[in-house]
């Protein structure tokens, strides 16, 4: 299997599990008097751009890999790679909590679900 298609594979194993974790979160925001279109767009722009994040870091890994014989070079990536993210998220964190359009919590909650699906996977994978 080639290094970008172990990428892909796991993107879309990402997405297929933040489906469920989507209509959980628009569950629980509803259920507290959040179930406007606001929330729907905020859920959805928070799971994109973790989506993103994920394929994001996928990419950076493939990248330090190939530079495995310039391992000074390859840290120096990693670590351009890691803070171009952090900017990124602030930016978009920032504008959830500034636009009126979209709902902070809602943008933020699907930033955790790479985390919680890694999690879940794991511990799917120990139990066999």
């Amino acid at each position: 299997m080639k290094d970008r298609e172990i990428v892909w594979d796991e993107l879309r194993r990402q997405a297929k599990g933040m489906l469920p974790l989507m209509l959980v979160t628009y569950g629980v925001f509803a259920l507290l008097g959040y179930w406007q279109w606001q929330t729907v767009l905020s859920i959805l722009l928070g799971s994109a751009y973790a989506l993103f994040l994920f394929y994001q870091i996928g990419r950076s890994a493939l990248r330090a890999a190939a530079f495995y014989q310039m391992p000074e070079r390859a840290q120096r990536g990693m670590v351009r790679g890691y803070l171009t993210r952090y900017i990124m998220t602030a930016v978009l964190v920032v504008a959830a909590i500034k636009l009126p359009w979209l709902n902070a919590a809602a943008v933020i909650v699907p930033l955790f679900y790479t985390k919680i699906i890694l999690l879940i996977l794991n511990i799917l994978r120990e139990r066999r």
